[in-house]
């Protein structure tokens, strides 16, 4: 599938079938990228969906998911620019450039089902000291700048990773970054902007980030951002304003800190009780070989990605399952990473879809089946 702009506007999807899964992002060193769409089922399998699954042949980076649509990064020529793409459809959107003084410090997607906006987070203009957002509204096609916001960010590295970097999450009409050891909400319909400290806010972020992996993910309709340190992997609950009551501590500021501890997990006690599954699979283990992807409230269940796997980790039971197994094809590859994604599809008995049970059958497809996947 190229990347081709697409004059329609991407549908407006609704379905009895709602799906909450894992987009795999394979990227290769000649710029092509491969995109494989997975349904976890009761924290035991996955259904790999052929029909969502497409690949690219030139180069993109995947900044963001949102109900289904995916924000890409990538070029027009000798021109970088946005797409938007709806994988049910294989329509995407280029989005026009906008003007920018400043430095784009944050890239996010909101998607209502009938309307999707890009928003960029500006810093470092000319015109003013505070943050600006530029919003490219997919039901006029043009941007519209929103006043300056007297918000001051830290200060934040001359050059971020992009794949070390935490995704950003639409959720309750907002879209949530992670930004210097901070939280950055944006109200997308309201325009009302805040920021709040992080768990792990470290002094020296710029080490923390590189040595930490984390995740911004949604369950039912509250946010958690899960993390791993060189002590374990946490997960913490944003508190919301009606939560006050219960979980505020005199100690600490709402308007600053709102977050309660919801599960932490010691790596050794971790690792012990699961000696059988890591024996020869992690023997140069270290902390950030250990990323989350993904958390279910319900299910009580932690997705990590660990090297050459992808498991669930039950937290009433201590079960710990592969999920799906994947392994890097060839010296050509260059990069694999997971995001969180809920997907508007079809019924499931209407979908081409594999079974990868157990971790039995590895994700990735030869390169010469990737062209299987374009429809």
């Amino acid at each position: 599938m190229n990347m081709d702009h697409k004059n329609s506007r991407p549908v407006c999807t609704t379905s009895h079938d709602s799906n909450v899964g894992l987009v795999c992002h394979y990227q290769f060193e000649n710029g092509s990228s491969q995109f494989v769409f997975l349904d976890v089922e009761n924290g035991s399998g996955a259904v790999l969906d052929h029909s969502l699954s497409f690949f690219t042949e030139n180069f993109v980076q995947t900044l963001a998911s949102s109900n289904g649509l995916i924000l890409l990064s990538g070029y027009s020529g000798d021109h970088s620019c946005y797409y938007v793409l709806n994988p049910l459809t294989k329509n995407s959107v280029m989005i026009p450039q906008t003007c920018i003084d400043g430095c784009v410090v944050r890239v996010g997607l909101a998607f209502d089902g009938c309307q999707f906006e890009v928003v960029l987070v500006e810093a470092g203009s000319s015109k003013s000291n505070g943050l600006e957002f530029h919003i490219f509204s997919s039901d006029t096609g043009k941007w519209r700048r929103h006043p300056a916001i007297n918000l001051t960010i830290p200060s934040l590295p001359e050059f971020e990773f992009q794949e070390l970097g935490t995704p950003p999450l639409y959720s309750n009409g907002a879209i949530h970054w992670e930004i210097g050891g901070y939280l950055l909400v944006y109200q997308v319909k309201g325009s009302h902007c805040e920021l709040y400290e992080l768990p792990n806010l470290f002094e020296d972020w710029s080490w923390q980030s590189t040595m930490t992996r984390r995740c911004l993910c949604e369950s039912g309709d509250r946010v958690y951002y899960c993390y791993t340190d060189l002590d374990g992997f946490h997960i913490w609950d944003l508190l919301k304003d009606h939560d006050h009551l219960r979980f505020f501590c005199a100690s600490n500021d709402p308007k600053k800190f709102r977050w309660r501890l919801v599960h932490t997990v010691n790596h050794e006690v971790f690792m012990s009780k699961h000696q059988n599954f890591f024996y020869g699979n992690l023997c140069d283990w270290e902390p950030y070989k250990i990323t989350p992807i993904a958390y279910s409230e319900q299910a009580q269940t932690i997705y990590l990605q660990l090297p050459g796997t992808v498991v669930s980790y039950n937290f009433d039971t201590g079960n710990l399952r592969s999920i799906c197994t994947y392994s890097y094809p060839g010296i050509n590859f260059d990069c694999f990473s997971f995001l969180p994604s809920t997907t508007f599809g079809l019924p499931n008995a209407q979908k081409e879809r594999d079974m990868l049970t157990n971790g039995e059958t590895e994700l990735n497809l030869p390169i010469a089946e990737i062209e299987k996947l374009a429809l």
